[in-house]
Order: C-alpha cells, then sequence, then structure tokens
C-alpha cells in the first residue's frame, strides 16, 4: 500500500508539472498572436526567449518520468499508458511552443499591419486552440476518453478558420500584387496555428490510448472504456 501511495503522489507531481509545461506554450500562443497584430518586437522576443524555457521543462520532465519508472516500477499497464502518455504530450506540448516563436518571428518580418479580416480569423483559430488544449488536458487529468475525443473533432473548426484564411489572403495576393510578401508572412502565420491545433488532436488521441489501450485516429467511432 505504501509503494501504490509514494507512486499515486509522484505520477500526481508529474501530471502538475505537465499542467504547468502546457500553461507556459498557452501563454506563449496568446502573447505571439499579440505580438502579431500589435507588431511589439518587445513580446515576439519574449516568445522568443520563453521557448526556450519550454524545452527545458520539457527535458526535466522526460528526466522525471523515466525515474518514475526506474525506481516505481508500475505494474498496472494502465499505469504505463500514462507515463508514456505524459512523454508524449510533453512533447507535442513542446513543439507548440516551437509554433508560437514562428509566429513571432514572423511578427518581426512583417514590413505593415496583418490584413485585418485575416488577423480576426488567426485570433479566432489561436483562441480555438488555447481553449482545445486546455479542454484536452482536463480530459487527461478526468481519464476521460469519450471528451477527449469530442475535443479532437473540434479541430474541423480550426481547420475551416484557415481555409477561410487561405481563400482571404490567395484574394488579396491576385488583386494587389504589393501585398505579396505580407500575405505569404500571414499565411505562415496561419498555417503554425492550424498545425497547433493537429498537435492538440495528437495530445487527444494518446489520451484515448491511455484509457482504452486503442490506438486510432480520433475521427474513428467512440472509443469504448
Amino acid at each position: 500500500m505504501e509503494i501504490r501511495t509514494t507512486f499515486n503522489k509522484k505520477l500526481s507531481d508529474l501530471q502538475d508539472h505537465l499542467l504547468g509545461l502546457a500553461s507556459m506554450v498557452d501563454k506563449s500562443l496568446r502573447h505571439s498572436v499579440h505580438a502579431l497584430k500589435s507588431r511589439s518586437h518587445i513580446m515576439a522576443q519574449e516568445v522568443i526567449r520563453q521557448d526556450q524555457e519550454i524545452n527545458r521543462q520539457r527535458y526535466q520532465l522526460e528526466e522525471e518520468a523515466m525515474m518514475l519508472l526506474a525506481t516505481q516500477q508500475p505494474v498496472l499497464s494502465r499505469d504505463l499508458r500514462l507515463i508514456a502518455a505524459v512523454l508524449h504530450i510533453a512533447g507535442e506540448l513542446e513543439r507548440m511552443g516551437d509554433y508560437a516563436k514562428g509566429i513571432a518571428r514572423i511578427s518581426g518580418m512583417m514590413a505593415g499591419n496583418p490584413p485585418p479580416l485575416a488577423m480576426v480569423n488567426l485570433e479566432k483559430m489561436a483562441e480555438k486552440t488555447g481553449i482545445m488544449l486546455n479542454h484536452a488536458l482536463d480530459a487527461f487529468l478526468a481519464g476521460d476518453a469519450l471528451r477527449a475525443q469530442a475535443v479532437a473533432q473540434e479541430d474541423d473548426e480550426v481547420d475551416s478558420l484557415y481555409n477561410a484564411i487561405y481563400r482571404h489572403l490567395l484574394d488579396l495576393m491576385f488583386a494587389d500584387n504589393s501585398q505579396v510578401d505580407l500575405a505569404t508572412l500571414m499565411l505562415w502565420a496561419a498555417h503554425n496555428v492550424e498545425r497547433l491545433g493537429d498537435r492538440v488532436t495528437n495530445i487527444c488521441e494518446r489520451i484515448i490510448f491511455v484509457e482504452t489501450g486503442q490506438i486510432g485516429e480520433s475521427s474513428n467511432s467512440p472509443p469504448t472504456a
């Protein structure tokens, strides 16, 4: 019983660390989009610096997870899947931090203000992605595979917004070739946000695996417990 109690405490600490990393990534996403909209060089540089800390926290999490496996030797298959999920999710979060850094760098490359309509939709994409991330982590903590699947399906909304931005920016470039460079950079930024949604979907698929032991796309039929 004491061994199990110790394991549960260390596992809880590991999950708390993961939530802390997710919070850092969510903050970087919001700040990168704000830097893009406001053309704030200071905020963009802060996002770029923060990415180094995100990377450091990711590898620290991995060390903690491996130490837990080595010292506590969990015997339940769900325990093993859960620790493996922490490792996987930490990697997804670190990649999301890279996308936020990419948006921050793009903001520094722009020679003018972002096209207004594209900026509005990009903000909607980023907001939706942040909500999805928080809901996915809620599902992870609750061990709720059905909720994780529902969150993953919300990525369709992110994709729709990206497609709207893509069409709008193409029209803008065809109508005014002086806008090509600016529109291209904006399209790169939107693509980064779209990829953030894909990463959240990957996290959801890992949660489903933890709870069901089933590996598959999140768009498949609802998981069974």
